[in-house]
């Protein structure tokens, strides 16, 4: 999948690493959960003219989509992308759906890490990248969106990032990176929002209520996650901090 954002005024386009994919099931695709939504509403075909539109359907099963990702640290959340920097260039832009977490930067051409510095050290060190020699790329910064690298680069590099990404995917009708449980959630969300539109309230108060105990349940199950990961053992802020000054 091909990731580009120009709304800083640049154009770089990260290509995204092949993953293993989740098991498709019954909601392969958008449209499997359209219907999915038109079965139980039991109003007929959904259409650019139906009440509701399956393009309103559509768009309140993206928004579920989101809200996921917004109240959720999901193990799968991250993305793995790569992109090639330029000879003498110290700018990308990130991917559109950069969810501002934790991210790490990997020089690929030189088989390196790249440490990321916050912007107020990083531009005290170097207030004018593009006065500065270029070389192999040491650190880098987020900023305004974009990442800033020093020195600039010497010669062709590729770039991979691993970030957290948000709900807003290049193409918005991808829900492929959920698992399938959570493809039902959100179709339980867009019949809320689909039964509100029609002032079923009853049938609106079940959706809902559905909508906000699976998104409770599977934040449990987060937890147990996490808790899995640490020994099932607290520890401490100090550990924790060391640990994470250690990482890529």
């Amino acid at each position: 999948m091909s990731i580009t954002d120009d709304s800083t005024g640049l154009d770089t386009s990260w290509t995204e690493a092949t993953v293993v994919a989740f098991t498709a099931g019954t909601l392969n695709t958008v449209t499997q959960m359209l219907t999915e939504v038109e079965g139980k509403l039991k109003r007929g075909t959904l259409s650019a003219t139906s009440s509701p539109t399956s393009t309103q359907v559509q768009t309140w099963l993206i928004r579920a989509k989101e809200e996921l990702m917004q109240t959720k640290s999901y193990t799968f959340a991250r993305r793995y992308a790569s992109a090639t920097i330029s000879a003498d260039a110290y700018r990308a832009a990130l991917p559109p759906d950069y969810n501002g977490g934790q991210m790490s930067v990997r020089d690929q051409t030189n088989n390196r890490n790249i440490t990321i510095w916050p912007p107020d050290r990083f531009f005290l060190k170097f207030p004018d990248v593009d006065e500065e020699s270029s070389n192999e790329p040491l650190c880098c910064c987020i900023r305004n969106r974009e990442l800033f690298f020093a020195p600039p680069t010497h010669q062709d590099i590729t770039v991979e990032i691993n970030y957290d990404r948000s709900g807003d995917d290049n193409t918005a009708t991808d829900f492929s990176f959920l698992p399938e449980i959570e493809r039902f959630y959100c179709c339980d969300f867009a019949l809320g929002e689909a039964c509100e539109m029609l002032q079923d309230w009853q049938r609106m108060k079940m959706y809902r209520e559905k909508w906000l105990f699976n998104l409770g349940f599977s934040r449990k199950a987060d937890a147990r996650r996490r808790w899995k990961d640490y020994g099932y053992r607290c520890i401490s802020m100090f550990e924790e901090s060391a640990t994470r000054s250690h990482q890529p």
